[in-house]
């Protein structure tokens, strides 16, 4: 069993879907908690896990705010042990389909909110010699998919960003892992379940 008793972990895309069910079994084990929302209907959610003080409703896209929360947790933690990118939308549109607002939005979501979650945390973690992070990638980052060409793009993103962590960051002793989930019954997934033949 994994003991995650006082392990100091923040969570982006905690108010929902994967990361919501990350922050309730982590909380289960022990584990100290912080993350971010998007809109105060998922803070009633994360609250039950998650103490006000450290739930931040922010845009993952926006670096300064999201180095700002971590800076708090760290203070507040006394270190951050591990971070876990889950923030992330969808929208299903085939390549010829995908307007400009969509492409920067879905890329800003899962790749530079990712990205901004990772360098804030590798930032601290280089520095004690230790940590752990962990993006939420996609199967559809390895295999593509036919009406999300820029959430495709989004988590093979994610995937290489990883790998290059990895290499820079592993002689530190610091962890970098995507996961590469395939369909979860999630609200961002709700509208390709609806359609019966996708969804079997």
């Amino acid at each position: 069993m994994i003991n995650l008793e006082g392990y100091r972990l923040f969570v982006t895309g905690a108010g929902s879907g994967i990361g919501l069910a990350t922050v309730r079994r982590a909380s289960e084990m022990g584990a100290k908690l912080a993350g971010t929302i998007w809109g105060e209907d998922q803070r009633a959610a994360l609250s039950a896990f998650v103490a006000d003080e450290h739930i931040h409703d922010l845009d993952v896209t926006d670096s300064d705010a999201l180095d700002n929360a971590i800076g708090r947790t760290i203070e507040s933690f006394g270190g951050l042990d591990g971070a876990l990118a889950c923030a992330g939308i969808i929208s299903l549109s085939t390549s010829t389909e995908t307007t400009d607002d969509i492409w920067e939005s879905v890329i800003g979501t899962n790749l530079t909110g990712s990205f901004n979650l990772a360098r804030a945390a590798a930032r601290h973690m280089k520095g004690i010699g230790k940590g752990s992070i962990v993006m939420i990638s996609s199967q559809i980052g390895l295999v593509g998919h036919p009406r999300a060409a820029a959430y495709a793009a989004s988590k093979s993103g994610i995937n290489g960003l990883a790998r290059t962590m990895a290499l820079e960051l592993g002689p530190d002793n610091v962890r970098i892992n995507a996961v590469g989930p395939g369909p979860i019954a999630t609200d961002m997934t709700a509208e390709t379940r609806s359609i019966p033949e996708r969804r079997d």
